[in-house]
């Protein structure tokens, strides 16, 4: 089993709960939408946030808070990097033909 701990620095502020809510449920679709989102704010990418509003109440709040996170603390570069780094595996997990 990998320490995470060894590979990846502490994920700042909201992105450490979402990727914890992802690493548990990382193929259904709240896991593909936070994970999704989460790559995609830590890398500016284009996001359609009309999926957030599908999910469960729960992790739509996961995702205001992580929009929230962004956008009143902003994220240092290796914050960024951190949090690009270890969101990358479940977003390619879901990306267009991907199998799992």
């Amino acid at each position: 089993m990998i320490d995470e701990q060894a590979v990846f620095p502490p994920l700042a502020g909201a992105f450490a709960p979402v990727y914890q809510r992802v690493k548990d449920a990382p193929t259904g679709e709240t896991g593909r939408v936070l994970a999704l989102f989460a790559y995609s704010l830590a890398e500016g990418e284009a996001f359609d946030l009309s999926r957030i509003e599908r999910l469960p109440r729960a992790e739509r709040e996961l995702c205001l808070a992580l929009f929230g996170y962004c956008l009143n603390a902003g994220l240092s570069e290796d914050e960024r990097r951190a949090a690009a780094e270890a969101f990358a595996p479940f977003a390619a997990m879901h990306a267009p033909g991907a199998r799992h």
